[in-house]
């Protein structure tokens, strides 16, 4: 048994099967600089406990063949990828810290050049310190202190607290979301309703963003973000704007929507969506 452990093919096919981990970790990163991740109800327990043992596993496999130079090149390139998969998914600890803990102990655990370790871990550490310093200060400068969320059927269990702000309205605002008032005739286009909490009244925005662009997998949904069109941002805390589609006489989506009952109906057409802002993770929108 001991000599298979050690068989030099045994290490370098295990070795091989952890570009798989580095792959997946890659994706994610990718993945996340592109949508937002949303779990699917009940599934987000079940995924963090497989993805904390896969982190693990892959931990062992990767431990077992720190000499192998497959290993020894993923163990030096991984701080770098981490580094990006936590300026995507600041805060989400426990999405951040398991790869984090894996890179780390393999960038000194492997039989890398301790000259290559030296010079690289000094690059490494200039980057996570500047690069976080950097991602603070443009999210004081841009991103302000304002915490958005979405106006749904899902505000309940969400968020109570919000919710309870919206309680005396929740028939009106379970119509107004309903995926039929809200996606443009054309299919287009779907509306989305925020209740905004900041440092003053706050306020409800309505927004418009691309529809279907949403990739849907078993355990999350990953939802297109950093493209979306302002229709207003004057709506009342705890009251559901009236909101909808028309196509009007040139043939252009319109958003038709109401603020208050006291407030006279508006109109606001929708031609085309802005660019897709690929720096909204640093606050800037």
């Amino acid at each position: 048994m001991l000599d298979f452990i050690n068989n030099k093919i045994v290490k370098t096919t295990v070795s091989v099967i952890n570009v798989i981990y580095f792959a997946v970790i890659a994706m994610l990163t990718y993945a996340t600089f592109l949508y937002d991740l949303e779990f699917e109800p009940g599934r987000e327990k079940s995924f963090m406990t497989m993805y904390i043992v896969l982190n693990a596993v892959f931990l062992l496999l990767m431990l077992f063949t720190r000499n192998e130079i497959v290993t020894r090149v993923i163990s030096v390139v991984m701080l770098c990828v981490v580094f990006f998969l936590v300026l995507f998914n600041m805060y989400e600890w426990v999405f951040i810290i398991p790869p984090f803990i894996v890179s780390v102990v393999m960038f000194f655990a492997s039989g890398t050049n301790e000259t290559v370790k030296v010079i690289l871990g000094t690059i490494y550490l200039l980057m996570y310190v500047l690069g976080l310093v950097a991602y603070f200060v443009f999210n004081m400068l841009f991103g302000g202190g304002s915490t958005y969320t979405e106006l749904n059927s899902d505000l309940r269990q969400n968020d109570p607290d919000v919710f309870a702000l919206y309680h005396d309205e929740w028939s009106d605002l379970i119509r107004v979301t309903s995926s039929e008032n809200l996606i443009s005739p054309d299919g287009k286009y779907r509306i989305v309703i925020y209740d905004v909490q900041n440092n003053d009244k706050g306020s409800v925005n309505i927004v418009v963003v691309p529809n279907g662009e949403d990739i849907k997998l078993k355990f999350f949904t990953l939802k297109q973000k950093g493209v979306q069109k302002t229709i207003s941002n004057k709506g009342v805390r705890g009251v559901v704007p009236e909101v909808g589609w028309k196509v009007d006489e040139d043939g252009v989506m319109t958003v038709v929507y109401t603020l208050t009952p006291e407030v006279a109906t508006k109109e606001s057409r929708v031609r085309d969506l802005p660019e897709k802002q690929y720096f909204e993770f640093l606050g800037i929108s």
